[in-house]
Formats: structure tokens, sequence, C-alpha cells
């Protein structure tokens, strides 16, 4: 007699959940209460104000949930969850914030131990946390990872099941569990009563990836406090981590997302388990939506419904170096479609600077409707909450007490005319007590040349002054600067 197909559904799901549940933990976070100062008499005996401790019952100021995994051909354990979930809280190697914040994990087996953060990205809202498995006594590899390397990319229509600490009930470990499956792909999770108009320069100012359509819709019962719990594929491989809600205004029941793991988006997880900031490319042009009713006539030929067009190159761009002008048609980035202004940041955004992409573009000047390719060195796409980013193994070092990023890093540091220049670097820290702090060099400055030697990248400028010693001159747009060696030679 035949099996039931439900029946065996089932089965794999149960068994799924056995296997993959001690790899799922509950996450807290709490920030203890400050007792007032009383007037008078009845000021308390020391004079400073104190926290109340944390009663084992207490409601956390945020709860859900994360994931056991290892960095590539490693056996540590770190924990991948949700950024606002604890977002506030320490960062490794400290286990309580200068707030008295702390971040509490529980263990399917009851157990607990604290965190502190590694490395959080607001933009993809994802942090990997390092665990304090020694102050706790707990063995870490007593308990299983996910596979977060070898699963299939998410499609429409996959069954899922999601793990996580729904109204942060799972006190005793066991996180609960829902089905469902994918209902669709590159979502914008983003208020459905917006304006139709999506504007290029809405987008750079979005600090999250989730405007660029970046995640996958789940029809599946996501609960408040599902946040930052894996979505498995039904051979337990992780595809996705559960990253918020959307509830339609007047309608009772909210679509879910997730974020997406995939052949582009573990580069951000890996980058995070290496303590790094995650960079996101960009080639430096203001695009716009074009549908093919409005395409120029001389270059109708193509079949695709819409597009994005070139509106503004920056000055000394990857684009423009790459030959790319205003007017162009961009059509697809590394052989993937582009239909609108979020496709195309999103393909180009996933890729970090450096990366060389084929674009295909269709040029208003051409008569022959024929598409060209170009290939386009990536740089790095602005970073608008910069205080949100934590990264515990800088990619960047100081040297002699200033570390450069790309001319782009920062959104708050512009040119005087309030675009981007790519030709030059930027100044995003100064060392106190420095020599470059002696010479008054501050952040927000850009260095144009190194001894005579131009630099337009972190990796120029650091290739430029590596190895040098005695004074060595940099030259910025309006001065020019001798920094001496500090003291000993060293940083």
């Amino acid at each position: 007699m035949a099996q039931d197909p439900l029946a065996i559904l089932e089965e794999s799901v149960v068994k799924l959940v056995e296997k993959s549940e001690p790899a799922v933990v509950s996450v807290a976070r709490f920030k203890p209460v400050v007792q007032e100062r009383l007037p008078g008499r009845h000021r308390p005996f020391f004079n400073s104000d104190f926290p109340v401790p944390r009663k084992p019952d207490l409601q956390p100021n945020d709860f859900g949930a994360g994931c056991l995994i290892s960095p590539p051909q490693s056996a540590d354990r770190l924990l991948l969850t949700a950024y606002h979930l604890v977002r506030g809280g320490p960062v490794f190697p400290n286990f309580i914030a200068e707030d008295k914040t702390e971040l509490i994990i529980r263990l399917t087996d009851r157990r607990e131990c604290r965190a502190a953060i590694l490395a959080a990205d607001p933009r993809s809202d994802l942090a990997v946390l390092h665990l304090g498995w020694d102050e706790a006594g707990i063995k870490s590899t007593d308990f299983p990872v996910l596979d977060w390397e070898n699963g299939l990319p998410p499609r429409k229509g996959q069954f899922i099941v999601l793990m996580g600490n729904p109204y942060a009930i799972a006190r005793d470990g066991s996180a609960s569990v829902s089905f469902g499956m994918v209902s669709n792909l590159t979502r914008q999770s983003i208020s459905l009563n917006r304006s139709e108009e999506f504007e290029f320069d809405e987008v750079i100012k979005s600090s999250t990836l989730h405007r660029l359509g970046v995640v996958m819709q789940l029809d599946a019962r996501l609960n408040l406090g599902l946040s930052g719990g894996p979505v498995l594929n039904l051979k337990g491989e992780l595809i996705g981590i559960s990253s918020s809600l959307a509830a339609i205004e007047g309608y009772d029941q909210s679509a879910g997302f997730a974020f997406p793991i995939d052949r582009l988006t573990r580069r951000v997880i890996r980058t995070l388990l290496a303590g790094q900031e995650v960079e996101y490319g960009m080639i430096g042009i203001g695009p716009v939506t074009i549908d093919r009713k409005d395409f120029p006539s001389m270059i109708a030929k193509t079949s695709q419904p819409s597009a994005a067009m070139v509106r503004i190159v920056s000055p000394g761009s990857p684009a423009g170096r790459a030959g790319i002008l205003p007017g162009d048609l961009i059509l697809k980035v590394a052989g993937q479609p582009v239909l609108s202004l979020e496709d195309l940041m999103r393909l180009i955004g996933l890729n970090p600077p450096g990366t060389e992409l084929k674009i295909i573009l269709l040029r208003r000047s051409a008569t022959s409707g024929q598409p060209e390719e170009v290939t386009v060195k990536l740089g790095k796409w602005p970073v608008q909450d910069f205080e949100g980013i934590i990264e515990t193994s800088p990619r960047y070092l100081p040297w002699r007490g200033l570390t450069v990023d790309y001319p782009t890093a920062q959104e708050k540091f512009r040119d005087r005319e309030g675009h981007y220049d790519f030709r030059h670097v930027l100044v995003t820290r100064v060392k106190p007590n420095s020599p470059a702090e002696v010479e008054r060099i501050m952040p927000g400055d850009f260095i144009t040349h190194v001894n005579n030697t131009p630099v337009q990248t972190p990796t120029e400028f650091y290739s430029a002054v590596k190895g040098l010693s005695g004074p060595v001159t940099l030259r910025f747009y309006d001065k020019q600067v001798k920094l001496t060696d500090p003291a000993g030679g060293r940083d």
C-alpha cells in the first residue's frame, strides 16, 4: 500500500526540526532599569545611579531568535541573528555595554550564556554574535550548526520551515516552529501607501537593502519574536533569516519577510563572521526607471519592457571611467536583466568594491539599436548609518593616526558641491595625539596624493605608504601636509 504523501512530508519536517532545533537559540536584550535619585534624606547612601538587577522572569526589551553557524573551515560556534534585536548591546570583547545592557542567549538545554556583537551591518539588518561559552562553562561543540554555505537559492513556491521565539515564550530554550512557502523573491518590505515615485535619492538615503527588493516574502505565520530565526529548506539548509513584518493598514494579517541566503548574500555573512564591515558596490551614476514606451525611438529595438536610464555620471566614477554616458539605457548587469533602478542598485550593490562587472547597455546616440558591453570596476556604496556599523577586526588600519576609505564611504562626507568625486580617498578616523591630529587632519578630509602618487582607493593609499619612513607628504585639495613617524615608528 502506497504511503500517504502528506504523512511522508510530515515525518520529514518532524525529523528536520529534531535535527536543527539544537542550533536555534532564543535571543533577549536586557537594558536594566536605573533607580532614580531621591531628594534630601531619602537619597541612597551612595552618590551614583544604580541598575536594578535582572530578574529571571523579566520581560526583555527586545527578543527574537538566532542560529548557530561556523565560519568557513572552522569549528567555532557563532550566532547569526537580526541586528535590530541586539542593537545597543555590548561589543566584543565586552559582555556588558556601558549602559549595562546585556544580551542573553538561551540554549535548547535550558542553559544561558551572554553574548557580544562581533560585527553588525544595518543595511542587511544582520549581526554575528560571539557567545560567552567559556564563562558559562558550556562546551560549544555540544551544539550543532546550520549549513549556510550549500543550500540552493530560494525559489518561489518552495516549502520552508521557520523557527523562532514568538512573544518571548522560548524561555526553556525550545524554539517554536512554523511551516510555509516562499511567496516571492526580490520584494520591497516598505509601506504600501507610499508614493508611486521611488526616486534615486530616496534609495540612496535608505539605510537598508530591503528598500532595493533584496528580501523574500514568506507565506508562513511570523509572529512577533521570530525575527533573527532561521528559514530552512526541507533538507535543513539555511536559506534565509527572518527579518520583518509588514502590516497592511486596516488589515489584521501581516506579510513576512526574510533576508535570503544565496551566492551574493553569503558574502555578507562571511564578512560578518570575520568581524569586518560589509561593503557594497556602486558605479557612481544617478539612474531612473524608464518604460519601453519612453525609450528613444532610435534604440527601441530591445524587447525589455523597462530599463534603468542614466541621468547623471559623477566625475571620475567607475561608470565614467568605463565610458557610460547620460542617456544610456542599462539593460543587464552580470547577465541579469535590469528592469528598474532598484534592480540596478541591487545587482551592483550586492557585490563588493573592486569587483569587475559586465554591463549591457544601449547608447542614446546609437543608430543601430545594437547593445554594447562595458566592464566596470565598482566603487563603494555610501554608508548612511555609520554609527550603526560594528566591526571588531577593521579592514583598514590606522597609518600615522589616520584611517582612510573609499571617497564615497560615508554619505555625510560629500565634496564641496554636494556630489561624489572618486579621485581621492576619504579620511574617516583620526587617533588622538597622533601625527595626523597634530597636523590638524580631520575626518572628512580628502587625500589626493601620497608623495606625488595619486590615490583613489584604500588599496592604492596603503600600497603607497607601505614601508615608508621619515616624513611623508600628503596632498589635499587645499593644503599639503608632511607627516612624521609616530614615536617608535609605529601607530
